[in-house]
């Protein structure tokens, strides 16, 4: 509502100043071509309008420049997501690796224990097997 009210007001300042100035003519150097006798209003409007079509192409050309460092921003995130995602299911297959691999290779129990398990089955003291091994 503001813009409209300000865009109106400088419409009406614009129509007051081009009414006051139209009998009024000037010589303007463009490039090094010199045009005589051109209305004062019509170069004031060109000026204005060639600003406007600046700013316009100015305004076009940034958010096109941000939209793409936008989408280059979001791929980056996202791939580091994906490469975190692919170290934990890497560390997760390891894991289950390593699993499958102890529970594939067979136990081998230490003396010790061995003559200690023969020792239940026969139903002696552990203490007595390894004295009577000590005789012998």
């Amino acid at each position: 509502m503001i813009r409209l009210i300000i865009n109106i007001v400088t419409l009406i300042v614009l129509a007051v100043f081009i009414a006051m100035n139209v009998s009024y003519e000037t010589s303007i150097n463009l490039f090094g071509f010199k045009y005589d006798n051109i209305s004062t209003v019509a170069v004031i409007i060109i000026s204005l309008v060639s600003g406007v079509l600046y700013s316009f192409l100015y305004y076009l050309l940034t958010y096109i420049s941000k939209s793409k460092k936008l989408k280059i921003r979001n791929k980056s995130k996202q791939a580091k997501l994906k490469e975190k995602e692919l170290k934990t299911k890497e560390k997760n297959i390891h894991k289950t690796i390593e699993e499958g691999v102890k529970e594939s290779t067979p136990h081998i129990a230490e003396p010790v224990e061995l003559e200690l398990s023969n020792a239940e089955k026969k139903k002696k003291s552990p203490l007595k097997l390894f004295k009577s091994k000590k005789n012998n």
